[in-house]
C-alpha cells in the first residue's frame, strides 16, 4: 500500500463481524493448510504469456480454510472473532483496502496514526503494524505479520515459486509493505519463523530508473510496491521472472475517459516476458484481505502470543 494514510485492523473477541462474513466467506479449513493444485489459480493458458496468478481464486481457497477453522473454534465453545477497522488519512489506496475489509468491520474512524500504533495491544494487532510485531518479524520470531507482506509470501509459497538462493528485488521501502516483504524473503528458512533464504535488494521511488533496471534484470522475483504506474517495464525483467505487483494507482484511461485502477507494472507488456505475474486488480489485493482474516483467527486463538 503506498505511503500516505494507513489502515489498522484491531482484533477483539466478539461475535459481531464473523457473523457478517459468513455469507462472503463460505465454509473454510485450517489456516496454513496446503491449497489445491496451483493450476486452480491460473487465469491464463497462453504459452507465450506469463502464468497469471489469480489472487481472487487463491483468496477464496484460503477463506474456505479459515471458515472451517472458525466453525471448529466456535464448536469448542469459543466466541467468534471480531474485527474492527480504523482508517487514518485519506489515501485512495487505503480506501480501496477498507472497502474490502469493511465487510468484516464494525467501526471505521479517523485518528492519529501513531496513536493507533502505540495504542493497539500487539496480540490484537492483526495488521502487524505494532512495534513489537515488527520487531519479532525482524528477529525471525513468530508474530502477526503485516497482511500485504503475508499475502505476497503466501502467493509465492502456494504458487511454488522458488526463493532459496534466488535474487529478489523489492521496489518499495514502506515499513508496512516493502520492509516486511524483504524480511520474509531474505531470512533463514530454518529459523523459528522460516524465511525464503533469498538475496534481496530493496529499491524505492527515488532509485534512479537505470540503476533499478540493473537490479531487476538480474532478479528471479520482482515485487513492486512503490505506487508508481508502469514503474516496471518489459525491458527491465529477465525471461521467466516472477513479478508480483502490489501497487495501487488510479489513472485516467484515455480510451474510456474513466478512472481505472492499475498497479506498478506495465502488465500487458511484462506478461509476455515473465514466468508468473499478478494482475491489478485481482492479485495481491484479495489475498491481503484473506491474510488479514487469517491473522484475526490466529489472534483469537492466541497462537502467536
Amino acid at each position: 500500500m503506498p505511503p500516505g494514510s494507513r489502515v489498522f485492523a484491531v482484533m477483539a473477541l466478539s461475535a459481531r463481524v464473523f457473523s457478517l462474513l459468513r455469507g462472503r466467506l463460505g465454509r473454510m479449513g485450517a489456516p496454513g493448510a496446503a491449497g489445491p493444485a496451483f493450476r486452480a489459480f491460473r487465469s491464463s493458458g497462453a504459452r507465450h504469456d506469463a502464468i497469471i496468478i489469480s489472487g481472487t481464486e487463491m483468496a477464496k481457497q484460503i477463506q474456505k480454510e479459515i471458515q472451517e477453522s472458525v466453525e471448529s473454534w466456535i464448536s469448542l465453545g469459543n466466541r467468534r472473532p471480531h474485527l474492527s477497522i480504523i482508517l487514518v488519512g485519506d489515501n485512495p489506496a487505503s480506501h480501496t483496502y477498507v472497502r474490502k475489509k469493511i465487510r468484516a468491520a464494525s467501526a471505521v474512524d479517523h485518528v492519529d496514526e501513531r496513536t493507533v500504533c502505540n495504542g493497539i495491544a500487539p496480540e490484537k494487532d492483526v495488521d502487524g503494524f505494532h512495534i513489537i510485531n515488527i520487531g519479532r518479524l525482524c528477529l525471525d520470531q513468530h508474530s502477526l505479520i503485516p497482511a500485504t507482506a503475508s499475502a505476497v509470501w503466501e502467493i509465492i509459497k502456494r504458487t511454488g515459486i522458488e526463493t532459496f538462493g534466488k535474487n529478489v528485488v523489492v521496489a518499495g521501502r514502506s515499513k508496512n509493505v516493502g520492509m516486511p516483504i524483504a524480511m520474509l524473503l531474505h531470512t533463514d528458512g530454518e529459523h523459528e519463523r522460516p524465511g525464503g533464504d533469498a538475496t534481496v535488494t530493496i529499491a524505492h521511488r527515488y532509485t534512479p530508473k537505470e540503476q533499478l533496471k540493473i537490479h531487476t534484470q538480474l532478479a528471479d522475483i520482482i515485487i513492486v510496491a512503490a505506487g508508481i504506474p508502469k514503474l516496471i517495464t518489459s525491458d527491465m525483467i529477465k525471461e521467466g521472472a516472477a513479478v508480483i505487483d502490489v501497487g495501487i494507482n488510479y489513472v485516467h484511461d484515455p480510451v474510456t475517459e474513466k478512472i481505472k485502477l492499475v498497479g506498478d507494472v506495465d502488465f500487458e507488456a511484462v506478461k509476455k516476458k515473465a514466468g508468473f505475474i499478478t494482475p491489478v486488480p485481482g492479485g495481491v489485493g484479495p489475498m491481503t484481505v484473506a491474510m488479514l482474516l487469517k491473522n484475526t483467527l490466529l489472534a483469537a486463538k492466541k497462537v502467536i502470543y
